[in-house]
């Protein structure tokens, strides 16, 4: 059955300490009986029952069990042999304490492949009767008695019917009663089994075993067929035999007879008495009372050796309850739906502090869910962040004001047109809906772009412009005002109520708001022809992204004619008021011509048809007459031609609308124009203002994330380290290193799911909330399914690495190495 060639083991190789545990060791073993190995501690009998078992590696050598070699193959097919073939009994039980007696058991019987659970009921059951440890199948392991333990791991050591037993010092940590009730049941198993037996004791070989090996510093000194016939002189404790007491005395009295042994005469003084079935006893405290319940029995004979007819009444049935023609073959206890379970189990089962330990773990989600959010916020630039222009601009420099440009530019393929300086602009929202907002106003920064390239698709809300003076402003404008509650004051919280409000530009009439556009671009479509009337009077925009909400004040809302705030401004004469007249001279027709207010009558340098001291493109303008008007102001009124001469004298730049940004680039810089597409020019400059915050964000958001996954790897190696044993026991009685794994598996995924879900969740909530009302969060963080999933993600990987690789490095070692560990 099992043969052993010229086996060695070192520990300690080629070191200074080196033992040869295992020396040139050979052996035959045959299909049955009790091979029993003695020998003193450290001679290396553990260490060989460990080779034999497949637990432990050798140097050389070759050890074949039921005729296969075991020494040269990988641990997982060893682990095949040994679940099949082998059923390991261990000196400190090595059951799984979180398990029930019951379940202790079953696990055996399902890793050979026994997958009914009627017949694994009824097999276990049978087992467990055999051992007479049946009516504790429901108790957890780690309330059991020694020898109640020991009687459990031989039933599970016998339940998948082995051909061999390994049993490592069975009774080592049993009273002398339990000792022969357990080699009783080992006895009988080698009636037709091979057993492999080491102990200590020396007169428990000599009786129970059929052979009995004697080994020495490694080495095989003795090996012998034992004589059966031989008795075991073995008192056990739980008996008193009454003949051999030294002293006993028979009181009767009243039908009442007591008898009293003693080992030794005392003197003292014992009252009894009988009452309603009861017996009451004091020694004065002399004594200690030990009853009936203590399992003491009392044989009223002379003790005598034992012979073999302790264990001959001893049977167990090795087929009973076993599958007809079953053959063992190894099979996974774990797929992925027990995996989960199990893991359920298991943490359902964790102590307090343990599960306390969990809200760490609910912690660690949160900050990773923060850390990644972060971390996203942080690259999440979108154009709402950074652009300041339509997206279809490219900005051309035209640092000699010259016109001719303009033309030659707009002529190029896939040019829609050319409007000169910054588009960028600021118009005013009235918001006087209410008395008490009569005086309130907002401005609204976009970029001036025609509303002829607009298609009814970009319009959300609303329609495209119809007449002269109805605009559409696109809704990342609208988005930014809505965000920072600058209309809550007059109910305006959605783009759709912009729909039919009035917009104020200096000098022009009003404009009405007929449509909300979606072209990602923050931009303010007007009719083509009305685009230098809105640059000359517009307010600039400003650099800053973010539209400007303040409020203007009175004089803002009113026209710059009835404010006077801008004297000596130069307008559009078609743009006057209807409550102005030419009181001298004639209106303007002509390029560089110009009126001006009545009160300069008569001054000098005010004489119609001479120059006045005011250029417009290099060009004096020529004064053609005189207006009155009912508000007091110095406005100085051109022709059309002479507004736009002089808002094109005064830009450096021009901007060139295009649908195709890139292909228009290349030809402007062919034709040896600098030019900037708008887009990367705006995204460059953000990405340039906020590097060093990128960079502070990105380190505290990938030191919160180390921190977390730090913490989660502790706490996940420190539970694991709690549960070696656990993972030794396993290993040796067969379970494969991959049911290992997805044993951790299943529970880190629970844990992590348990754990990740509400720190996540709670992570998402307080983050989404506080987006909503601060924009430096907003800009700094993203909050959407999406990141949830991907933190998820994260922290199931890195749970899984975390925890499994502790469990990697344990199974790099062999069982019989797991087990001896002494550090945990």
């Amino acid at each position: 059955m099992i043969e052993l060639q010229n086996v060695n083991k070192y520990f300690n190789r080629k070191k200074n300490n080196e033992i040869h545990v295992i020396n040139d060791t050979s052996l035959n073993l045959p299909e049955s009986g009790i091979v029993a190995l003695l020998g003193p501690s450290g001679c290396g009998k553990t260490t060989l029952l460990n080779a034999i078992g497949g637990l432990d590696r050798i140097n050389s050598g070759k050890i074949y069990v039921d005729g296969e070699c075991i020494t040269r193959k990988s641990s997982n097919k060893v682990d095949v042999i040994r679940n099949a073939k082998i059923g390991y009994i261990f000196q400190n039980y090595n059951l799984l304490d979180n398990r029930t007696v019951f379940e202790n058991v079953a696990i055996a019987l399902r890793m050979v492949g026994m997958k009914d659970r009627e017949q694994v009921k009824e097999r276990v059951n049978y087992c467990l009767e055999a051992v007479g440890i049946y009516p504790y199948r429901n108790k957890m392991a780690d309330a059991l008695s020694g020898g109640q333990r020991q009687r459990v791991a031989i039933a599970r050591a016998i339940a998948k019917n082995p051909k061999i037993i390994i049993a490592d010092e069975p009774t080592g940590n049993l009273d002398s009663r339990n000792t022969i009730e357990i080699m009783n049941i080992i006895k009988s198993i080698s009636k037709d089994r091979l057993v492999i037996l080491v102990t200590h004791e020396t007169d428990i070989a000599e009786f129970y075993a059929d052979r009995v090996v004697r080994i020495k510093d490694g080495r095989v000194v003795s090996d012998r067929e034992n004589d059966p016939s031989q008795k075991l002189d073995y008192q056990l404790e739980n008996k008193i035999y009454l003949k051999d007491m030294e002293h006993g005395v028979r009181f009767r009295h009243d039908g009442l007879t007591v008898d009293v042994y003693q080992d030794e005469i005392r003197e003292t003084d014992i009252k009894i008495v009988i009452r309603g079935g009861n017996l009451y006893i004091n020694t004065g405290g002399a004594f200690h009372v030990v009853d009936e319940t203590a399992n003491i029995e009392m044989i009223d004979a002379h003790y005598s050796a034992m012979d073999s007819t302790i264990y001959e009444d001893v049977h167990f049935r090795y087929d009973e309850h076993m599958p007809e023609n079953f053959k063992a073959k190894y099979t996974s206890v774990y797929n992925v739906w027990n995996m989960l379970a199990s893991g359920f189990r298991n943490v359902r089962k964790f102590s307090l502090l343990k599960k306390l330990l969990l809200i760490g773990f609910v912690c660690a989600a949160a900050f990773t869910f923060t850390a990644v959010s972060n971390i996203f916020g942080i690259f999440n630039v979108q154009e709402k962040d950074f652009l300041t222009t339509n997206s279809h601009y490219i900005t051309v420099a035209n640092p000699k004001h010259d016109e001719s440009m303009l033309k030659k530019i707009r002529k190029m393929n896939g040019v829609s047109y050319v409007t000169p300086g910054d588009t960028r602009i600021c118009v005013t929202l009235p918001m006087d809906d209410y008395y008490q907002t009569a005086q309130a106003s907002a401005g609204l920064t976009g970029s001036l772009s025609h509303s002829e390239e607009l298609e009814t698709k970009d319009v959300i809300e609303g329609r495209l412009p119809e007449k002269g003076h109805e605009i559409v402003i696109d809704r990342m404008i609208l988005d930014k005002f809505i965000k920072a509650k600058a209309g809550n004051m007059v109910g305006l919280t959605s783009v759709k109520q912009f729909i039919g409000r009035r917009i104020k530009i200096p000098h022009l009439k009003d404009y009405e708001i007929v449509g909300v556009s979606d072209t990602k671009s923050p931009s303010i479509f007007i009719p083509a022809s009305q685009t230098i009337d809105v640059l000359s009077n517009a307010k600039k925009g400003t650099d800053d992204t973010a539209s400007d909400f303040s409020d203007y004040g009175e004089d803002d809302e009113m026209d710059a004619e009835a404010s006077g705030e801008e004297d000596n401004a130069i307008v559009n004469y078609d743009l006057r008021s209807s409550a102005l007249r030419i009181k001298k001279g004639s209106a303007p027709k002509n390029t560089y011509e110009a009126v001006v207010n009545n009160s300069h009558n008569g001054e000098d340098g005010y004489t119609i048809g001479k120059t006045l001291n005011r250029k417009v493109n290099g060009h004096k303008l020529k004064l053609v007459g005189f207006y009155t008007s009912d508000y007091q102001n110095d406005i100085v009124y051109v022709s059309k031609d002479t507004v736009r001469q002089n808002y094109i004298a005064k830009q450096k730049v021009c901007s060139v609308y295009t649908t195709d940004t890139y292909g228009t680039l290349t030809t402007l810089q062919e034709e040896g124009y600098s030019a900037k597409i708008n887009y990367e020019r705006d995204r460059t400059d953000y990405m340039r203002k906020h590097r060093d915050n990128l960079r502070s964000a990105l380190v505290v958001a990938g030191i919160i994330l180390l921190i977390s996954l730090i913490e989660i790897f502790l706490m996940l190696r420190s539970s694991f380290l709690s549960r070696i044993k656990e993972v030794g026991t396993l290993r040796a009685i067969g379970l494969k290193k991959r049911d290992i794994y997805r044993m951790f598996t299943g529970e880190i995924l629970v844990i992590t799911v348990l754990t990740a879900v509400p720190g996540i969740g709670a992570a998402y909530y307080l983050l989404y909330n506080l987006m909503q009302g601060i924009d430096f969060i907003a800009n700094q963080y993203v909050v959407n399914p999406g990141i949830a999933l991907l933190s998820f993600g994260v922290l199931v990987l890195f749970n899984l690495l975390a925890g499994l690789l502790p469990v990697f490095r344990t199974l790099r070692k062999t069982p019989a190495e797991i087990l001896s560990r002494t550090d945990i």
